[in-house]
């Protein structure tokens, strides 16, 4: 099972940690919280920034895999 969480995104004060069993499902969670929960980090962000994004989840998805 892969999981990140908003403060391994960098929203510290935020306790929400979405878990799924793959990648696509895990970065769908973690966008549909974004959407619903802090709309205000996502809005108008460019391609280049949703790339990013994308790094930031799979990089901390794999982290807390390999523990």
């Amino acid at each position: 099972m892969l999981e990140v969480s908003c403060r391994d995104l960098g929203v510290a004060d935020c306790a929400f940690i979405a878990t799924a069993a793959s990648m696509r499902k895990l970065e769908n969670v973690m966008l549909e919280h974004a959407r619903d929960e802090h709309p205000e980090l996502i809005a108008g962000i460019t391609e280049e920034q949703h790339e990013a994004m994308m790094h930031k989840i799979a990089a901390a998805a794999q982290e807390t895999a390999s523990l």
